[in-house]
């Protein structure tokens, strides 16, 4: 991966939990970066069934700059885009230069 290729800006969000006063907990997520430069290329649309309703889902590969944090259960907001993290991202070469993110968007986005 080339640095000049980084021409897309994404936004990293965490898994939250909060008490809800009633015991429980209620999840979300919180943002941890804006604006991260990053490459995002989408690999592949299909379309699956969900319940009873037809949904469209995109697999995208996301590389970023490298950085310890970024867990599997995360999201990557691309603009209007909100991607699910679904694998542990990987260092690619070993040296922790970059980091590769594979991610989804459509049915079953996680609520943490």
């Amino acid at each position: 991966m080339r640095p000049g290729k980084l021409r897309h800006r994404v936004d990293l969000l965490q898994p939250t939990r909060e008490k809800d006063g009633k015991g429980g907990y209620t999840a979300g997520f919180a943002e941890i970066a804006t604006g991260v430069r990053a490459f995002v290329e989408a690999l592949d649309g299909r379309e699956a069934m969900v319940g009873q309703v037809m949904e469209g889902i995109s697999s995208y590969r996301i590389w970023i700059r490298w950085r310890g944090d970024v867990g599997a259960k995360w999201q990557v907001k691309y603009g209007a885009i909100d991607l699910n993290v679904t694998a542990p991202p990987s260092n690619p070469d070993g040296r922790r230069e970059w980091l590769l993110i594979s991610a989804s968007s459509g049915a079953a986005l996680k609520t943490a």
